[in-house]
């Protein structure tokens, strides 16, 4: 009996080894959830916790509600996701985004697209700039508990150009409603967080998946044994990274893959940090009323300068 009793001290104390804890700063404008992460080291992913992810939507088919992809709240006006996600879509009335909740089917609300920017030089047989970026019908309210945004990564072009940005083996963490495991033919009811480390670009693991452009795609996994992994479904959603600021940075954005979690093969993922300057033109361009004011306000403004006083 008291055999059992120590080895079942041990086994709870590993447990709580094996927890890592994401407490984030309240004071930050973006990234910051009103509840802490909590990761454990197991296999495959496990679901997230209610108000953890809070930049985290469902993409949906207006017509059947059903779940295809992943994407992330970047402004209240914005939500960013993969190329390949709506790149055939035939208009932005096709599909809505379902935020505010760890349950796919309940606690949320849904949200119109106005528009649809998807990367003019995405390509479609090699993923080259799968990135696009949404436009909700209305402005969010990212007061609520529930919503907040993602930071957006701040790189320079010099790091950008002599490193890979997440430097390998950095810890980052995946979150979707895809398929639990591969063909499993159906998406999680709850959200799903993995943690998985970015791989190397010269690695054999990533080269053997023939990446196309390593600046803007990267690899991540669990390298050899596989076990950890985004899948199908899960296209679109964010790849994070807990910054030394203590908040939740985008990297990532799940792309494609051969497979869901094998072995020696990671998953390819756009990064995000190649197209900071797309995206905050994409942003600022997308919004018309934005940009006819601030023509009209500079025309008035000449016109009155020039008047002769």
């Amino acid at each position: 009996m008291q055999l059992r009793v120590i080895l079942l001290l041990k086994i709870a104390v590993s447990y709580v080894w094996s927890q890592t804890l994401y407490t984030c700063s309240a004071n930050s404008s973006c990234g910051c959830s009103k509840n802490s992460a909590i990761l454990t080291r197991i296999v495959g992913g496990e679901s997230a916790t209610d108000q953890t992810w809070g930049w985290m939507a469902s993409l949906r088919y207006s017509s059947t509600n059903s779940h295809f992809c992943g994407g992330s709240i970047i402004s209240k006006d914005h939500i960013l996701t993969a190329a390949h996600c709506v790149v055939s879509l035939s208009s932005p009335s096709s599909i809505r985004a379902y935020v505010g909740s760890v349950n796919l089917y309940s606690g949320g609300q849904i949200c119109g697209i106005s528009n649809i920017f998807v990367h003019p030089d995405y390509s479609t047989s090699t993923f080259v700039n799968d990135i696009a970026i949404l436009k909700l019908s209305s402005s969010l309210d990212l007061t609520q508990n529930a919503l907040d945004k993602i930071c957006l990564p701040n790189v320079s072009i010099a790091i950008l150009a002599s490193q890979e940005y997440p430097a390998p083996n950095t810890s980052l963490v995946a979150i979707g409603w895809g398929y639990l495991s591969e063909g499993s033919g159906s998406v999680s009811s709850t959200l799903q967080q993995v943690t998985i480390q970015a791989v190397a670009d010269n690695s054999t693991y990533c080269t053997r998946l023939g990446i196309t452009d390593a600046n803007t795609q990267f690899c991540a996994g669990v390298m050899p044994l596989g076990g950890k992994d985004t899948c199908q479904g899960d296209s679109g959603g964010p790849l994070m990274m807990f910054t030394s600021a203590n908040v939740w940075q985008i990297t990532g954005i799940t792309s494609n893959g051969i497979g869901c979690a094998e072995k020696n093969l990671p998953g390819v993922y756009t990064r995000v940090a190649a197209f900071q300057t797309w995206i905050n033109d994409t942003m600022n361009d997308s919004n018309p009323i934005y940009s006819f004011s601030n023509t009209i306000f500079t025309f008035v403004l000449a016109f009155f300068l020039l008047l002769p006083f």
